[in-house]
C-alpha cells in the first residue's frame, strides 16, 4: 500500500510517535472513514474511523494540489503505555478525587512527582 498521497505535517509526525499507531490506520481513517465532518477550523475536515474497540480521528486539510495534508491524529482509547494514556489516567483521578485529593494532585504535577 503506498500512502505517497498523504502528506504529513511535523506535528502529525510527532502525534503518531508519541501515541504510537501506524500512518496505514491514518491512511485508512481518511480513505475509508465511518464518517467524516468539517472540521474546527475552516478548511479542515475530520475523519473517524473504528477498529475494533478503538477509534482513529484525523484532522486533515486539501493543498492546491487537492492532497490531503494530515495536521492531527489521535486513538481513542489511547494505547497502553503512549503519553495520552497517563493523560487521561491523570484526568480521570482528578475527578474522581474529593477536594483534598484534587489539592495533592495539583500539588504533585506542580512539582513533577
Amino acid at each position: 500500500m503506498h500512502y505517497d498521497d498523504l502528506i504529513l505535517t511535523n506535528h502529525a509526525r510527532e502525534r503518531l510517535e508519541a501515541r504510537s499507531f501506524s500512518v496505514e490506520k491514518v491512511w485508512d481513517t481518511v480513505h475509508r472513514p465511518d464518517k467524516t465532518r468539517p472540521g474546527k477550523k475552516n478548511g479542515t475536515t475530520e475523519f473517524v474511523r473504528r477498529f475494533g474497540k478503538s477509534v482513529v480521528t484525523v484532522i486533515a486539510t486539501r493543498n492546491e494540489k487537492l492532497e490531503w495534508v494530515i495536521l492531527s491524529c489521535w486513538i481513542d482509547p489511547p494505547l497502553p503505555g503512549t503519553e495520552d494514556e497517563r493523560k487521561r489516567n491523570a484526568y480521570r483521578a482528578y475527578h474522581r478525587a474529593s477536594f483534598w485529593g484534587k489539592i495533592r494532585l495539583i500539588i504533585k504535577e506542580q512539582f513533577g512527582l
